[in-house]
């Protein structure tokens, strides 16, 4: 094995180790930085409470939270307030244009938003022959020319980014459905086309 095949065996593998190690610590520092937080937050009544500092009740905690907030959202007087705090919020500037796109795409992972993601689609790309990955975000009924009434749907094709694209309606018979959950699409859009699997079977429906 030559110098520079050497080098650039090393590069590659440098940079598949990146793609797995980075995702994994982006998200223990998330995890960890959250319980921190509210650890450092609740540090003076747990001790006031358990006479002692506990390692770890930081992540119980941060757990706790959530799905206390979970909780509360899902009833109807907290979700009102919930949405009032958010739209105090949301008129932050710099707040705004991180937490939206943000909360947008939890919403569209979501199987129970209505606003979300149903299923990926391949669609014919309004500037050309070829077929565009997108997501099917709704589905609606419009009359033709004859007064008939047509299934349509609401694709919606990333460009520059996931959060970034342009929203398109087409015949919904014109649609391709491939084997592809809505995990698969965002992956596939995330990674630039390349974690596409080797083969992609269609389904009828």
């Amino acid at each position: 094995m030559t110098p520079s095949s050497r080098r650039s065996r090393f590069r590659n593998s440098l940079f598949a180790g990146l793609i797995a190690v980075v995702p994994l610590l982006v998200t223990v520092f998330v995890l960890v930085w959250l319980a921190q937080l509210i650890e450092g937050l609740m540090a003076p009544l747990f001790s006031w409470a358990l006479g002692r500092s506990v390692p770890g009740l930081g992540f119980v905690s941060a757990l706790l939270v959530v799905a206390t907030v979970g909780i509360i959202a899902t009833t109807v007087v907290g979700s009102q307030i919930l949405a009032a705090g958010e739209r105090l919020l949301t008129r932050i500037p710099l707040f705004k244009d991180i937490y939206v796109p943000v909360k947008q795409l939890v919403a569209a992972l979501s199987p129970q938003s209505e606003s979300g993601f149903k299923k990926v689609v391949f669609a014919p790309h309004p500037k050309g022959g070829t077929l565009s990955l997108g997501f099917l975000t709704r589905e609606f009924a419009m009359p033709d020319g004859t007064g008939q009434a047509v299934s349509w749907a609401a694709v919606y094709v990333p460009t520059n980014h996931l959060w970034l694209g342009d929203v398109y309606c087409f015949l919904r018979r014109d649609l391709v459905f491939p084997e592809l959950t809505v995990e698969d699409g965002i992956r596939i859009v995330l990674t630039a086309g390349t974690s596409f699997p080797a083969s992609v079977r269609l389904k009828a429906d």
